[in-house]
């Protein structure tokens, strides 16, 4: 299901991305995909998570993926018709972001119930594999099917059928989705005791600011489509292929971190320089002035996001009751959700530059030094969370 679903999540952006900029020319409106996009994420994470503690969460991720097929099945039926316009992108994109909330939630507050604290590392490195894969067939799929037919049409088709499928998996889980512990809270005490639980968690605190920076500051993959086409002269091929760089590094980065999981007890230590490492690699990519130099940064740059996802998703559930796991979930879904705003940083710095690398090379280096700042003021990422080996990373 992970590849599935990662090739659909990027493939959408990079579709949505790729069509705004042919309808519009303007890296401004690209950036409102990706508004569009999280900002629906950020304001229904909360709920999301909620829900999640209380209800089955196999049947919430069901029914995250009919809603997402309903939307991609909307753009293909305006561009059928040939009546296709930025705001029914934009649409979409929010419908989109409002059931990643859900999904993404209730998964991986299932994924801790079935292999539990001492395989957790492992799992989600194995999760990431799958979702790293999924990085790569996504925008080749997206570059290969554009270049053939110059239309979003057959990328729009693909993506119905990948969120349908995502759907049909779901419901086939052998998993009891039900929460073992219901809250009888009204849901928004349910939210208030996730968000306190989370800002009175030292190690959690740490790593949702680190994770808010990192979102804020992140958003590159929005602007491959014009980096590609304005500044390494490549055409829809190339930048699918491109686009694909980092999930060839995060593969190879889930497999170590799969074999290494299970001895790791320094999680913050990992997680942060996982975090410097991506700052560094996204320096890097928007010096660069040629094609392949710009796909081995993004090799190293899919790389050190292992040490930064995988571990920032084992700290959150590591550090929270398991009653707590989808609410805590939620929490870290809005941190990522906080990407709206970078979005909309990106877009106005590149506008203000002039230059979409330069504004890249400002954000990298401001993540740098914030990273830098965290290690030092906020001690919860040099906690030790635990394992139950005696080896330790």
């Amino acid at each position: 299901m992970g590849t599935i679903n990662n090739s659909g999540e990027l493939a959408e952006i990079l579709v949505g991305s790729w069509l705004v900029y042919q309808i519009t020319g303007s890296p401004w409106q690209v950036a409102l995909v990706g508004l569009s996009r999280t900002i629906t994420m950020c304001a229904l994470s909360l709920y999301a998570g909620a829900l999640g503690d209380r209800l089955d969460k196999r049947h919430i991720m069901i029914g995250a993926h009919v809603v997402g097929t309903l939307a991609m099945g909307f753009l293909l039926l305006v561009l059928a018709l040939g009546s296709i316009e930025p705001w029914h992108i934009f649409l979409a994109s929010a419908l989109k972001g409002g059931t990643r909330s859900f999904d993404n939630t209730s998964r991986r507050a299932m994924l801790f119930e079935v292999v539990g604290k001492r395989k957790l590392v492992e799992a989600i490195s194995l999760e990431h594999i799958g979702f790293s894969s999924g990085l790569i067939v996504g925008p080749l799929l997206v570059g290969t099917l554009i270049e053939i037919t110059n239309s979003a049409t057959a990328v729009y088709a693909m993506l119905c059928a990948f969120y349908a499928l995502n759907g049909v998996s779901a419901y086939l889980l052998k998993v009891d989705g039900k929460s073992k512990l219901r809250s009888t809270q009204k849901i928004f005490q349910s939210i208030k005791d996730g968000i306190t639980h989370a800002y009175n968690s030292q190690a959690i605190r740490a790593t949702l600011t680190a994770t808010i920076i990192m979102n804020v500051l992140f958003q590159y993959q929005l602007y491959i489509p014009v980096i590609a086409e304005d500044h390494l002269n490549v055409g829809p091929g190339l930048m699918g292929l491109l686009a694909s760089a980092d999930g060839i590094g995060k593969i190879s980065g889930s497999f170590m971190m799969g074999f290494l999981g299970y001895k790791i007890k320094r999680h913050g230590r990992i997680f942060w320089l996982g975090s410097f490492g991506l700052a560094m690699s996204l320096l890097a990519f928007s010096l660069s002035p040629w094609y392949i130099l710009s796909f081995a940064t993004l090799l190293c740059l899919g790389l050190f996001q292992i040490g930064f996802s995988t571990m920032q998703s084992s700290i959150i559930l590591m550090a929270s009751p398991s009653e707590l796991h989808s609410r805590i979930s939620g929490a870290q879904q809005l941190a990522v959700g906080t990407g709206a705003l970078g979005a909309v940083e990106l877009g106005s710095m590149a506008k203000l530059l002039n230059s979409v690398t330069a504004a890249l090379s400002v954000n990298a280096l401001s993540v740098a030094l914030l990273l830098i700042a965290i290690w030092i003021f906020m001690p919860g990422l040099k906690q030790d969370l635990g394992s139950s080996s005696q080896n330790r990373l």
